[in-house]
């Protein structure tokens, strides 16, 4: 078993006849939170306000109108950047599920007709990691990795993350 990538338009292809999921047992089914994209998002936008208020209130601090108003534009197109990468991780998050069976790991993403699955078996895991950041400690989510020598998958912001990751570890363990 290898590293499996799917990507369709419309129908999942069937690649690998030797595991069905349907044989497998699920030990974890959740979706990824989407609480760090939208704390991102309120924070890039009043600090897009917070730029806008200042670049209007002293017109001239960066020494001139024209410079100020040229500050004023990229700080709008910066903060609308950001704002957008929030938004499409949010959709993306939404449409996400993580699977755990006895098995593998599956990351399965399913939008607009595209499907993308991705899965790595417990055999093939080489090691594995579980990280904590500030805001999803607070928030009790976690990222883990799983790493299988040439590349791997990260689940993030999983919900109940050491149920998971235990389950991961059990399981690579076998």
């Amino acid at each position: 078993m290898t590293t499996q990538v799917h990507r369709t338009n419309g129908e999942a292809e069937e690649t690998d006849e030797s595991s069905d999921e349907s044989d497998q047992q699920a030990l974890h089914r959740v979706s990824p939170s989407t609480k760090p994209v939208v704390i991102r998002f309120v924070a890039y936008l009043v600090a897009g306000i917070a730029a806008v208020v200042v670049f209007f209130t002293n017109p001239e601090i960066l020494g001139s109108r024209d410079v100020t108003n040229i500050g004023l534009l990229i700080a709008q197109v910066l903060v609308g950047v950001a704002l957008v990468r929030q938004v499409v991780r949010y959709v993306r998050l939404r449409h996400t599920e993580y699977i755990v069976t006895t098995n593998m790991v599956t990351i399965a993403y399913q939008l607009l007709g595209r499907s993308e699955t991705r899965q790595v078996p417990f055999e093939r895991v080489r090691s594995h990691e579980l990280r904590q950041g500030r805001i999803e400690n607070q928030l009790d989510l976690a990222t883990i990795t799983l790493n299988q020598g040439l590349g791997g998958i990260a689940l993030t912001n999983v919900p109940k993350p050491f149920d998971v990751y235990d389950s991961i570890r059990e399981q690579t363990e076998l």
